[in-house]
């Protein structure tokens, strides 16, 4: 038997080794990531103008309601639901659950751990009829973590968690289901809309979600980070063994 994984496997692991072509996902969501930050200041130019139209509920009132609807796959509960379908559905992809679970989470965890540094207020918080371009530049950082204990949500818009969750979700969902990946892409861009069409994100914000979610996708994925760790939990590292090892165990 070959130890070459079959291309259907539905394994999240796409780095293998380093000349691996899928090495070179993992190094362009590298570069992805490192670009979105630091395209964050140069999008707060256009931050306000940009607020201001989505102010404007320049959308359908049916368009709306679905890019509302939307929010849903950025929410934990979203996440809860889409696991349980895998789990219900392919059955044969529970063992990546794991993985895909701790990418979607993780991400919005780690983007509330910036949020307790950055002071940023939300749209919703700044007249936008009369604000001038300036008042995006409104940043302010915490590093003594003096002001964590009033925590105020109006104040802690950067980064978007809701988008860095849908967009880590979107990585590993394309990992797992290849074929929908540009339906997951949809999902992720309707997503960022629906955060800024809901005031509660400049679209610097939502770059920001997307730099925070591609860098734990990325510690999720690396076999030098948390990937290890996920590697040794699917069985499709068994398939690895040489000649002569033990016989991979049953799954349930």
């Amino acid at each position: 038997m070959t130890e070459q994984q079959s291309p259907g496997d539905g394994s999240l692991r796409i780095y293998e080794p380093l000349e691996n072509e899928s090495s070179r996902a993992v190094r362009f969501m590298i570069w992805a990531s490192f670009i979105a930050l630091l395209l964050v200041p140069v999008v707060t130019l256009i931050d306000v103008p940009i607020a201001r139209w989505f102010d404007g509920d320049p959308f359908p009132s049916d368009v709306d309601n679905a890019i509302q609807l939307t929010e849903a796959y950025s929410h934990g509960i979203g996440v809860l639901f889409i696991v349980i379908g895998i789990l219900t559905l392919t059955p044969q992809h529970r063992w990546c659950t794991p993985r895909l679970t701790t990418m979607a989470l993780g991400a919005s965890a780690v983007a509330t751990i910036v949020k307790m540094f950055v002071l940023r207020p939300r749209p919703s918080a700044i007249n936008l009829q009369l604000a001038s371009g300036d008042a995006a530049w409104w940043w302010r950082f915490d590093w003594k973590l003096e002001q964590v204990a009033a925590f105020d949500a109006g104040t802690r818009a950067f980064p978007s968690g809701g988008t860095a969750t849908a967009v880590a979700l979107t990585v590993g969902l394309s990992m797992l289901f290849p074929r929908g990946r540009y339906l997951f892409v949809v999902f992720a861009v309707l997503t960022m809309l629906q955060r800024m069409q809901s005031d509660a994100h400049f679209f610097s914000d939502a770059i920001g979600g997307l730099a925070f979610g591609l860098a734990w996708s990325v510690v999720c994925l690396h076999p030098r980070l948390l990937g290890a760790l996920f590697d040794h939990m699917e069985p499709e590292s068994l398939s690895k063994r040489p000649t002569g090892s033990a016989e991979p165990r049953q799954a349930a």
